[in-house]
């Protein structure tokens, strides 16, 4: 996976996290037929363990590398950084966001990401 890769590349350089926010497409809210074929149905979590237990199911389905940290249930990150439904930020060394890609799948650019990433590891 290109994400394991750059985070692998990047390694004690610039700390690369995934946040599991909230459900984009809970089957108890607005699913979509792509996740039903791809057998990612899953409800929205009611509780924090709930939602620790369906990134963890994320982590091992996707083989993700990476740390994955959790919002809380609340969605502060996702609030504060407009995540939904995904997105790739990268921060500087004050924690200030150097570049963001737009949200969805059209901004889902790996490679965009990694180009950011070689400019803060500077």
């Amino acid at each position: 996976m290109r994400l394991n890769e750059i985070a692998a590349e990047f390694a004690g350089k610039v700390p690369v996290y995934c946040i599991y926010i909230r459900e984009a497409h809970p089957e108890d809210g607005w699913q979509v037929e792509m996740n039903v074929d791809d057998d990612v149905i899953f409800n929205e979590p009611t509780t924090a363990e709930e939602r620790a237990d369906l990134a963890q199911t994320c982590v091992l389905r996707l083989n993700l590398a990476m740390p994955m940290l959790l919002d809380d249930m609340t969605n502060t990150a996702d609030s504060l950084y407009v995540a939904l439904p995904e997105r790739l930020y990268a921060l500087d060394a004050d924690h200030k966001v150097a570049w963001k890609s737009i949200s969805g799948p059209a901004g889902f650019k790996p490679d965009e990401w990694r180009a950011e990433l070689a400019k803060l590891a500077i």
